[in-house]
């Protein structure tokens, strides 16, 4: 399902002029957010732990991509953030910190970094940057999701609660800041192939007829899918879209969710449905 050609990435101007903070973006989907934005034109300021490496991308359109070195579960937010004035903030970073286990057995150590990762610093950036946008009387904040924040995750309850937690923040946000020409929309991503969850290493050859069977679309989806679109949310072509989720899954949330396996636990990813 690769596309070695996708549309976000081919030079335009949908966003041309603009400013943007992607959180995450060294790697992955954030990594793609960005190169999109650029190729489109955006001025992007990266915020990673991560050292942020080469990203290609055409920049025909007069898109920059340049970083800022930040762990998001700092308490302090990076001055130069703000001073990015950005028209568009892509709050990308979440994980679930480690494999599946039970709530019972929980240490309430681990929800506090839980909670820092996939909730608090989104608070923190977004309170930070939101006076700017109002200002200037226009923005766009995209909060990056999951399907597991709609539906189940087995031996992730903590973690499904904050992503839930953070769709919610992001309607109720959008309510909020609509009159001040901001808007905020959520992405929810499932079968992406990702730094955490590579469907390349974790699908073995023999199962690859079997994904149809996971996914209406087939799949895995790629970054540039997510990427897409965020830049559709970025762009004016969404400048009558707040307060919504768009599920980039290939159709898992409408289709499925998580069966048993025989041998014990739980998979989304059937091998004899």
């Amino acid at each position: 399902m690769p596309n070695p050609n996708p549309l976000c990435m081919s030079p335009g101007a949908m966003l041309a002029g603009r400013r943007a903070v992607v959180t995450g973006g060294a790697a992955g989907i954030g990594a793609a957010i960005a190169r999109s934005f650029a190729a489109h034109g955006a001025d992007v300021l990266v915020a990673d732990i991560e050292p942020l490496g080469s990203l290609e991308f055409d920049s025909s359109a007069g898109g920059v991509i340049s970083a800022v070195e930040w762990d998001v579960c700092s308490a302090e937010c990076p001055p130069e953030l703000v001073e990015h004035r950005p028209d568009v903030l892509v709050n990308n970073v979440g994980h679930y910190l480690q494999p599946p286990h039970a709530f019972a057995t929980n240490a309430p150590s681990l929800w506090d970094g839980l909670h820092e990762v996939n909730f608090a610093h989104v608070l923190r950036l977004t309170q930070a940057l939101l006076p700017g946008m109002t200002d200037r009387g226009h923005g766009s904040i995209i909060n990056l999701t999951t399907v597991e924040s709609h539906r189940a995750i087995p031996g992730h309850t903590v973690y499904s609660a904050y992503k839930a937690a953070l769709t919610q923040f992001t309607r109720s946000l959008a309510a909020e800041v609509g009159p001040d020409g901001i808007r905020v929309n959520a992405v929810a991503p499932d079968l992406i192939e990702s730094v955490q969850v590579p469907y390349a290493a974790l699908v073995p050859d023999e199962d690859l007829p079997l994904w149809p069977n996971w996914s209406p679309l087939g799949g895995p989806g790629q970054p540039e899918d997510v990427a897409g679109v965020a830049l559709f949310l970025a762009s004016d072509l969404s400048r009558f879209v707040t307060g919504g989720t768009i599920h980039v899954d290939g159709g898992t949330h409408s289709s499925g969710g998580w069966v048993p396996r025989n041998s014990g636990g739980w998979t989304n990813r059937p091998r004899n449905p």
